[in-house]
Order: structure tokens, then sequence, then C-alpha cells
């Protein structure tokens, strides 16, 4: 069975991000603890300080669904609710082949 990878972009509109980034380095970090999770890397883009990359490695979909009960993950996602429209976020989900 492969790995489950998430690619998740996110945008925060300028003025926002202090608001959201010490909830995803903390997802983050406390993601790299869960058993199942193999990586969790939060990349800022070069061009634009709003603009971010998540990159999670997952044993498989059903480590992704308990990750997403998690305290740190809830905490975030609470944090990028009350920003409403000034953050958006899109996701895909790939296939690990290497």
């Amino acid at each position: 069975m492969s790995k489950l990878v998430l690619v998740v972009n996110v945008k925060v509109k300028p003025g926002h991000a202090d608001a959201l980034i010490p909830a995803m380095l903390e997802n983050a970090a406390q993601s790299a603890l869960e058993e199942t999770c193999y990586q969790f890397d939060v990349i800022v883009s070069q061009d634009d300080p709003n603009s971010f990359v998540f990159y999670e490695v997952y044993k498989d979909e059903q480590a992704l669904a308990d990750h997403r009960q998690t305290p740190h993950y809830l905490n975030y996602y609470r944090v990028m609710q009350e920003l409403g429209d000034n953050v958006e976020r899109s996701i895909q989900l790939h296939d690990k082949m290497s």
C-alpha cells in the first residue's frame, strides 16, 4: 500500500497571517509526533509571505482521518475558520510513488 500525501495550499490576506502562523506551526510540530504521520512541512513562498504550502505524508487514509480529530488540527482549523474570508485553502490528495 502506498503512503498518502496531502498537499494543502493556504493563502491568507495581508495582515492576517500572524493570526494563523502559530496554529499552523503547532499543528505541524504536533503532527510530526503522530505515529502514522511520516512528514509534515509548512512551506512559505519566497515571493509572497502570505502564501503557504503544507506537505504531509500519512500511512493511509485512516491516519489522515485520525489526524483530523487531534487537538492540534482542530485548533488550527478553528483559527482558520475564525479568519473566514481572509483565508483560502485548497487540498490535493496524492499517492506516494517513491
